[in-house]
């Protein structure tokens, strides 16, 4: 049987992996690169938003409660901004305000992290406070200024999640 630790460590991999890849299809959308259709980075997002969600359900059955929650964070931008780019048809000011207002939640995460001498995830989770205000200031103001911060928010953010995983992966414990 494997132990609930290992379980525990896998599933955050697991979660930290699909960050990278999710930030990364972000930030080709926000930088305008290539013929984008937000309906595609809807069911990508979607396809990231199960998968992340599967892996914290082993996340939750081992009691790791803040893991947990800060994952939950990021699934939740995930599902709400993958159904609304794959419907196409939902009301921007609802979406832009669920952006600030989980990007406000991203950035108290991120005080608590540096407050706890957790470095790489308060520079992970802090990254995605432009990444998610970034978009919303695009989509309120509908200036192309704010969805290039975010997309390098987003892209810089996939390379350390991308490091963190790798990390974990091989069993350095990063601070």
């Amino acid at each position: 049987m494997v132990e609930p630790s290992a379980i525990i460590h896998a599933s955050m991999n697991t979660l930290l992996w699909e960050a990278a890849i999710m930030t990364v299809c972000i930030g080709c959308v926000d930088l305008g690169w290539g013929k984008n259709d937000p309906r595609d980075l809807g069911i990508v997002l979607l396809a990231g938003a199960l998968l992340e969600t599967i892996a914290l359900c082993f996340v939750l059955a081992n009691g790791n409660a803040l893991d947990a929650t800060i994952a939950a964070a990021f699934i939740l931008a995930l599902w709400y901004l993958g159904f609304a780019m794959t419907l196409g048809k939902t009301n921007r000011l609802v979406m832009v305000h669920a952006n600030m207002l989980t990007g406000l939640l991203f950035f108290l995460f991120t005080v608590w992290a540096a407050l706890n001498a957790h470095v790489f995830l308060a520079i992970a989770l802090g990254l995605l406070v432009p990444v998610l205000w970034g978009g919303s200031w695009a989509h309120y103001t509908g200036n192309a200024k704010g969805a290039k911060i975010a997309g390098m928010a987003a892209f810089t953010d996939a390379f350390v999640f991308t490091f963190m995983a790798f990390c974990g992966a091989i069993g350095i414990h990063l601070p």
